[in-house]
């Protein structure tokens, strides 16, 4: 399934090491997309699993988070 995400969303992305491949296979290169448990108001997402490579991914205390504005959108949009 390919997302269709708005471009000054891609254009704040400014730091994906992967091309966007999140866009057109719904992960990153090789690795299976982040699985999210939930949301905060600072737009991050509470992820499943540690995923350390990840320019937009880092520790807060016990939980694992991801500000990728685009993985945000494709998240809010299709809840997945």
């Amino acid at each position: 399934m390919a997302y269709n995400v708005a471009p000054e969303t891609i254009a704040r992305t400014i730091w994906c090491q992967n091309e966007f491949s999140c866009l057109q296979q719904g992960g990153c290169e090789n690795c299976a997309k982040c699985e999210i448990v939930g949301e905060n108001a600072i737009n991050a997402l509470y992820l499943r699993n540690r995923k350390s490579s990840c320019p937009y991914y880092f520790d807060f205390g016990s939980a694992y988070l991801c500000t990728c504005p685009t993985r945000y959108a494709i998240y809010k949009q299709w809840g997945s």
